[in-house]
């Protein structure tokens, strides 16, 4: 084994470790990271079959974390009513990375065929190139064309499977939202942050005291965002640093029922494919956990800042379309 990828077996057990230990569900006890079952062709951590149930294979992953007395326990979070939505204007991304077509909108005006005053209006978005919730068939393990739970690309190509309707019917997503102001403990810290369009990749450690610093406790089902500065960025930048800036974000995961952040890509990009630390594949593919992307999470930092917690009761509405592969989260963090 290269040294490389003895590193990221070392940072996957860590992340791991606390992503499977202890109950997860009613009837869920994960083993730990190493002990997990072998699957074929998938690097040892990964947790296919684990949520599988009557025989039927899961399709929502970790948001099987989000049970009712989770969501109930994360309801204790709302105490002044304060709220605040963290999707980004659609229109914001001025030039949407990988050749993805940028938002749309035309206003209809039907009086002319109606014969009385009303609007409509029609748009055109990539899931992709905004504020998104990637779902669990959106990034297969590279090595062998798999989506989570042995989801196969032509599979993929042809079947709803994996898609974000399922967490749709079972409710959305609802439960506690951590926001790691890494960006705010960087500056207060160490000065200026690396710039939020270069490769800095975050060390788990400095996420780790984020949440000292803040005096945050994670636990079991929790759903963890980042903030590292680019939503701040692009909102200053020229059209010309916005169309040369190469958009990235890393972090290490825990034992969370989703993860989001304020960056392009949750990946430091280009990912370490070859070394077998690409948070895409670990995340969506083998643990089955969606990913959340450039959200807004600026207003949200400051309320968090103001109250002296960045914890709070969150709730997110996909768009319910059968097979979706991406869509605008509809977030809403209330205090």
């Amino acid at each position: 084994m290269s040294e490389s990828l003895k590193i990221a077996k070392n940072r996957l057990s860590a992340v791991a470790s606390t992503l499977t230990g202890g109950l997860v569900g009613p009837s869920h006890q994960l083993p730990a990271f190493d002990d997990l079952p072998k699957v074929l062709g998938q690097p040892q951590g990964c947790i296919w079959g684990v949520f599988d149930k009557d025989g039927k294979k899961d399709e929502v992953g970790t948001l099987n974390l989000l049970t009712p007395s989770v969501v109930q326990a994360a309801s204790r979070e709302i105490q002044s009513g304060e709220h605040v939505q963290l999707d980004w204007p659609l229109n914001n991304v001025q030039f949407p990375g990988f050749g993805r077509k940028e938002f749309n909108q035309t206003m209809i005006d039907l009086k002319p065929s109606l014969g009385f005053a009303a609007m409509d209006d029609e748009v055109y978005i990539n899931t992709q190139s905004g504020s998104q919730w990637d779902s669990l068939k959106h990034f297969a393990h590279q090595a062998t064309g798999k989506y989570y739970n042995g989801l196969t690309h032509e599979e993929a190509t042809k079947t709803i499977t994996n898609g974000i309707h399922n967490w749709c019917e079972r409710g959305g997503i609802v439960g506690r939202g951590v926001l790691v102001d890494w960006l705010r403990w960087y500056e207060n810290k160490h000065g200026n942050p690396p710039s939020p369009v270069s490769r800095y990749a975050i060390p788990v450690e400095e996420l780790e005291e984020t949440l000292k610093w803040q005096g945050t406790t994670t636990r079991p089902g929790d759903i963890m965002m980042i903030r590292s500065g680019y939503v701040r960025w692009h909102d200053n930048a020229s059209a010309a640093e916005r169309k040369s800036g190469t958009q990235e974000n890393s972090l290490y995961d825990h034992h969370f029922a989703a993860v989001a952040g304020d960056t392009v890509a949750f990946e430091a990009w280009p990912p370490s494919l070859e070394d077998g630390w690409c948070l895409h594949e670990w995340l969506l593919v083998q643990w089955g956990t969606p990913i959340g992307e450039m959200w807004n999470l600026e207003k949200l930092s400051k309320i968090c800042e103001q109250k002296g917690r960045w914890t709070f009761f969150l709730t997110s509405a996909p768009l319910h379309i059968m097979g979706g592969i991406g869509s605008p989260p509809g977030a809403i963090a209330v205090f």
